[in-house]
């Protein structure tokens, strides 16, 4: 390969018989032009000599970017909460749970009982160097001024819906007992929904995907060997966010994870192209008779098509994880949701210093980073040479195919098949070349002397399967679109 990314040739890797079988019988699965990663096997018909590698998120090393700094923070902050980029602010935002007292001190007026939980707001123009603007409306308990927006609320989720047609509703969100809407994030208009979630003491989630609201909550899931309540995660749905169904359980660990020992504590639920990727919130308690409350958390990756199945991802392995000796050395948590910005994937999240049931200790918001999509790559597997992956036949609209890849200087090829598995003319692995994009993305073209086709030339918008042979690389995902895009 060249060094200005063009790959020349490919060696056979894997004899072409290997793969000339028929599936004129597999039926396309239509695609969008949005990434598509490789966290399930939803896309892929045949995968050799390959394996999914976590990647693990990149702590800023100024950690934590938030931390307690008024007085009605200092037992609680935590990002039990959202943080997001809003475009047309231009600002990143930030609405986090805290706490003064856990009962305020009875009986004494210079320290009046207040809500045990409250959402508190702040705001940032780079996502490091955060302001708290006291836009609190009314005196809060002893504080006239203060950045506490929503009173008694635990683990609230905040999610934009600025097509909304009403004004008053762009707006939306949840947690714990709450649910409500408001015009612009700060000024707050809610209602109880208890009938329908029950007890809800972790980071509620709330997501749209397919013309639903997916709202993800505590779940209490009846165990009887178990002496204390075993956590689940439970799903309450509504269209209009209105009326929202009772909560089911849609997730629980098993003896895989170590259950009951290893219990889910939260989950968050971002929209992510064609799949709603999930982190997962895991508590690894002690194995002690009795304990319920002392352990560990960590969280690894899930995924869904449906909002109700979820899908481990690479074997379980952990995402992002406490660092020992530091100020997250007990448990990390993240926030609802994570985004795209600055070509890489942003996660905001809690770090305590101690474990779960041991106190509070040091606690703060910290940031986390990917290099954008790479959540998890497919490489060859120790002992390999090379590896192949061929997708099951794709159908779309695109007529360029990019994909997300290290590339080393041997290593990958990209080649199109028909229905039957048969490798289109000029489409084979010899005429591939990548040309890179960007520092993270090759566009893949096919080269017949001076001549270069694209995707769409060859496939002329045929269904097709797409085979990729990788020797010393390692691929995340691919995209297909317009050359307009």
């Amino acid at each position: 390969m060249k060094r200005n990314g063009w790959i020349l040739a490919f060696p056979v890797m894997v004899a072409a018989s290997a793969f000339t079988m028929a599936h004129a019988d597999d039926p396309p699965i239509a695609i969008s032009d949005n990434p598509q990663l490789f966290l399930d096997d939803y896309l892929i018909r045949d995968m050799r000599n390959l394996e999914r590698v976590m990647v693990q998120p990149e702590k800023h090393t100024g950690n934590p970017v938030i931390v307690p700094e008024h007085p009605w923070e200092k037992r609680i902050l935590e990002i039990y909460g959202t943080v997001l980029y809003d475009e047309s602010r231009e600002q990143f935002r930030c609405w986090y749970l805290a706490n003064e007292f856990k009962d305020g001190i009875p009986d004494n007026p210079e320290y009046p009982q207040t809500a045990e939980y409250y959402t508190c707001y702040a705001e940032s123009a780079d996502g490091i160097h955060w302001s708290k603007p006291m836009v609190g409306r009314e005196p809060f308990g002893r504080h006239e001024k203060h950045n506490v927006i929503i009173e008694g609320t635990h683990g609230f989720c905040v999610l934009p819906t600025p097509d909304d047609p009403d004004p008053s509703k762009r707006y939306k969100g949840a947690g714990g007992a709450s649910v409500g809407e408001s015009p612009d994030g700060l000024t707050w208009s809610v209602r109880n929904w208890r009938d329908a979630v029950g007890k809800n003491d972790t980071s509620t989630c709330v997501v749209q995907w397919n013309g639903e609201y997916l709202a993800y909550v505590r779940a209490q899931v009846p165990d009887p060997d178990w002496p204390a309540v075993m956590r689940g995660v439970g799903l309450s749905v509504s269209t209009h966010f209105l009326e929202w169904t009772p909560k089911e359980t849609v997730f629980t660990t098993d003896k895989e994870d170590g259950y009951p020992w290893t219990q889910p504590y939260g989950i968050s639920v971002t929209p992510f192209g064609d799949v709603l990727i999930g982190i997962l919130w895991l508590l690894h308690l002690d194995e002690v008779e009795g304990n319920n409350s002392e352990g560990h958390m960590d969280t690894q990756l899930v995924v869904s098509r449906d909002g109700r199945r979820w899908v481990r991802v690479a074997n379980r392995a952990p995402f992002l994880s406490p660092t020992p000796g530091t100020w997250d050395a007990g448990r990390v948590f993240p926030g609802t949701t994570l985004f795209r910005r600055d070509g890489k994937i942003w996660i905001y999240y809690t770090g305590v210093s101690t474990r779960h049931g041991e106190g509070w200790g040091e606690m703060g918001i910290g940031l986390a980073t990917l290099p954008e999509d790479r959540f998890v790559g497919l490489r060859v597997r120790e002992g390999a040479t090379n590896g192949v992956l061929e997708t099951h036949c794709l159908s779309f609209e695109g007529n360029e195919l990019v994909i997300n890849a290290d590339v080393a200087e041997s290593g990958l090829a990209v080649e199109l098949t028909n229905a039957e598995g048969n490798v289109i003319q000029g489409a084979g692995r010899d005429s591939s070349h990548l040309i890179r994009e960007d520092p993270l993305r090759y566009r893949v073209a096919w080269r017949d002397g001076d001549t270069e086709r694209s995707l769409g030339d060859l496939t002329q918008g045929r269904p097709v399967s797409i085979r990729f042979l990788l020797e010393n690389s390692t691929v995340y995902g691919f995209q297909i679109h317009d050359s307009k895009h």
